[in-house]
């Protein structure tokens, strides 16, 4: 029993003197690219769009992934990716929502919501100088409120939820400190009611050993079709970002 305690000990300490640490930041502009909604998902209430039916402006964000890579194989990591647009306008037609009648004509607020929180695993291969870099898996909490305001009537929607992603990372070194990066998570539900994606195509520069720099396209892509809630919004963001080695 001494020696396996001791064996593992040694173990987690080896880990411990590997193990690095980096954060990722990332900022940017986020564009509506569409937006479709129809809460309950049936016929006695309206599909509209927060992109056609509304204005949906661009807006700033930001994102923050925490990476633990445990040893040059494994890597976990955490990411906090809040996101609020506001599409606003006046409708051109009643919307019904969530049992509401919006009337027509008249000035409406909205609020398009969709934070997530998640929690991943990769396994890097053991040439990181070749295209194929990482595969793993993703658990993503959805924190999301779909909103809709005019002077007479206010309704809501939230959801909280969990869904399981596939996480993937490849890339291509054009020199020492200049390269493209391909990343992301993504999965299509069996049954085909639901999708996620979310993938980021950037150019990437290390300033030395501890700072690097992208700049790059990322797009947000998914969410249901069921009976509660049919909602389908694909977001475009030009993303500038840093990873801080530590």
């Amino acid at each position: 029993m001494k020696h396996i305690i001791t064996t593992i000990i040694l173990l987690a300490l080896a880990t411990l003197a590997f193990a690095q640490f980096s954060l990722d930041l990332e900022t940017g502009v986020a564009f509506t690219g569409y937006n479709d909604v129809r809460i309950p998902n049936n016929a006695t209430q309206s599909m509209f769009s927060f992109k056609d039916d509304l204005t949906s402006k661009p807006v700033m964000y930001g994102r923050a992934n925490l990476h633990w890579l445990v040893t040059p194989r494994h890597e976990v990591s955490l990411l906090a990716s809040p996101l609020t647009t506001r599409p606003a306008g006046t409708l051109d037609q009643p919307i019904v929502f969530q049992g509401k009648t919006f009337a027509a004509g008249k000035k409406i607020d909205a609020v398009y919501r969709f934070n997530s929180y998640r929690l991943q695993y990769l396994y890097r291969l053991k040439n990181q100088a070749g295209i194929f870099r990482a595969i793993g898996v993703s658990l993503k909490v959805r924190d999301a409120i779909i909103s809709l305001e005019n002077e007479d009537d206010y309704a809501e929607k939230t959801d909280l939820g969990f869904v399981p992603l596939i996480g993937f990372e490849l890339g291509y070194d054009f020199t020492d400190d200049l390269g493209i990066l391909l990343k992301g998570e993504a999965l299509v539900s069996p049954t085909g009611e639901g999708r996620a994606e979310d993938v980021l195509l950037a150019a990437t520069y290390d300033i030395d050993d501890r700072y690097s720099l992208w700049l790059g396209y990322r797009i947000l892509e998914g969410g249901g079709d069921v009976d509660e809630v049919y909602s389908f919004a694909n977001i475009n963001y030009l993303s500038i970002g840093t990873q801080i080695r530590f």
